[in-house]
C-alpha cells in the first residue's frame, strides 16, 4: 500500500512492535501480543497535536502527515525495545521526533495477561513482567510479506478559532499545574462550577452514584506564538444514563440529547466552533470506608484519594476521543476524610495522565468568534 497526499502513512522499517510477557527477566514466553495500528492510534495523534498542531500548523489534518515508527533499541539488544519515537513529517514542513515510553502500550500489555488469565496459565504465576520487543516474526501475514505498511485514516482540517494566548493567561488562575509543557486547557469560572455540580449531583443519593456531564468549547490557536490550545466554555450534563456507585454509563437516551444540543448550538452559533472535549464525573463514595491513619488530621491534605483514572476510563476514553489528542478526562471526588478534591487527566505518552489547567473569569473574545478558521 503506497501513502497518498490524504492518507496518514506510518511506516516501519519492515518491522512491527509486540509484547511479549514473562513470569521474571529472562524466563520462558508466556504470550506474545502484537501491537497493531489500532494500538497506536493514541500516540499517532498525540504525536500530530505536538508536532503540528501546537507548532502553528492548525490547518494541517491527522491525514495530511506522514509518520515514521522508529524503535528505540534497549542496551546490547538487537530486538528489545527500550521506547519507540514517532518521526513526524507534515507536508512542506520539517521533521519533528515525538519520543514514547514503553508504558504507551500499557493497554496493549493487558490485554495479552488477560489472555493468559482467561487461559487459566496465571495461577501459579503471581506476579509478570512484559517487555516491547521489534517483531521478526509478525503473526500477520501481510506484514512479513511487505517492506513496509500504511495505514489510511481520513480526516477532515480542524474547526477553531484564531485567539491570542497572552492576554488569557495574564486573567487565568493555575490550577495544579504539574507539566509547562503540555498544552494549555482553560476552565470558564462558570463551566468549572457547572461540571463540578454535575459530578457531585450523585453523591446525595443512597449509596451515593457516579454522575457527570460533557465538556464543551472550541480549539484555538494562538496567531502569535503558534501555541494550540482549548477552552471549556459551557457543560452538558449527561441525562438518563445507568448510574452505579463505581459506574457511569451513557445509555443511547444520554449520546441522543448531547447530540441534539451539540447540532443545535453549532447550527445556531458556527462561529464559535464549540465540540465536545471530554467528559467529567464524579467518584462519590469515600474511600477506604472513611477511615483514617493517626496523622491524617495533623496534616494540611489526605494522600488517601479515590481521584484516578480507572482502565475502564482509559478504554473509554480511546474509544469515544480516538484521534482526539485534547481529549479530557475530569473526576471530581473525595479523600478518606472527605475533603473535595478533584484531577484533570488528558492524553500524555499515550494514556490519560494527570495534568493542571487554567481558570478565566469568562471567555467571549466576540471579534475573535466571527471567523472560525
Amino acid at each position: 500500500m503506497s501513502p497518498s497526499a490524504s492518507d496518514l502513512s506510518v511506516t516501519t522499517a519492515g518491522e512491527s512492535l509486540c509484547i511479549v510477557v514473562r513470569a521474571e527477566a529472562h524466563g520462558p514466553v508466556l504470550v506474545r501480543e502484537p501491537v497493531t495500528r489500532a494500538d497506536l492510534s493514541d500516540v499517532f495523534s498525540e504525536a500530530w497535536r505536538d508536532a503540528c498542531l501546537r507548532k502553528g500548523h492548525p490547518a494541517v489534518a491527522l491525514s495530511d502527515v506522514s509518520i515514521r515508527l522508529v524503535p528505540n533499541l534497549a542496551d546490547g539488544s538487537t530486538s528489545r525495545c527500550s521506547g519507540f519515537a514517532l518521526e513526524v513529517i507534515p507536508p512542506n514542513g520539517k521533521p519533528t521526533r515525538c519520543e514514547f515510553t514503553n508504558r504507551s502500550l500499557n493497554a496493549v500489555a493487558s490485554r495479552a495477561i488477560q489472555k493468559l488469565k482467561e487461559s487459566g496459565r496465571l495461577q501459579d504465576e503471581p506476579t509478570v513482567l512484559y517487555e516491547v520487543m521489534i517483531d521478526r516474526k509478525p503473526l500477520v501475514p501481510a506484514f512479513a510479506e511487505t517492506e513496509s505498511f500504511a495505514i489510511a485514516i481520513k480526516n477532515p482540517a480542524l474547526t477553531y478559532l484564531t485567539v491570542p494566548l497572552r492576554p488569557l493567561l495574564k486573567q487565568a488562575t493555575a490550577v495544579n499545574l504539574l507539566d509547562d509543557a503540555v498544552f494549555p486547557l482553560f476552565y470558564t469560572a462558570e463551566a468549572f462550577a457547572c461540571a463540578e455540580r454535575c459530578a457531585r449531583k450523585g453523591s446525595s443519593a443512597h449509596p451515593p452514584v457516579e454522575t457527570g456531564a460533557v465538556l464543551v468549547g472550541p480549539l484555538c490557536s494562538c496567531p502569535e506564538t503558534g501555541e494550540f490550545f482549548c477552552v471549556v466554555s459551557d457543560v452538558l450534563e449527561v441525562m438518563e444514563a445507568e448510574e452505579s456507585t463505581f459506574a457511569l454509563s451513557y445509555s443511547n437516551r444520554s449520546w441522543g440529547r448531547i447530540q441534539r444540543v451539540m447540532n443545535a448550538k453549532q447550527a445556531a452559533c458556527p462561529e464559535r466552533a464549540e465540540r465536545i472535549l471530554g467528559q467529567c464525573h464524579g467518584h462519590n463514595f469515600v474511600p477506604n470506608d472513611g477511615k483514617i491513619c493517626d496523622l491524617c488530621l495533623k496534616r494540611p491534605t489526605c494522600d488517601m484519594t479515590n481521584v484516578f483514572v480507572s482502565p475502564d476510563d482509559q478504554t473509554w476514553t480511546r474509544a469515544v476521543f480516538a484521534r482526539q489528542p485534547w481529549q479530557l478526562c475530569h473526576i471530581f471526588g473525595l479523600s478518606a476524610r472527605a475533603d473535595r478534591i478533584n484531577g484533570l487527566y488528558g492524553l500524555q505518552d499515550g494514556r490519560l495522565q494527570a495534568r493542571g489547567f487554567f481558570i478565566l473569569p469568562d471567555f467571549q473574545p466576540a471579534e475573535w468568534e466571527q471567523k472560525p478558521t
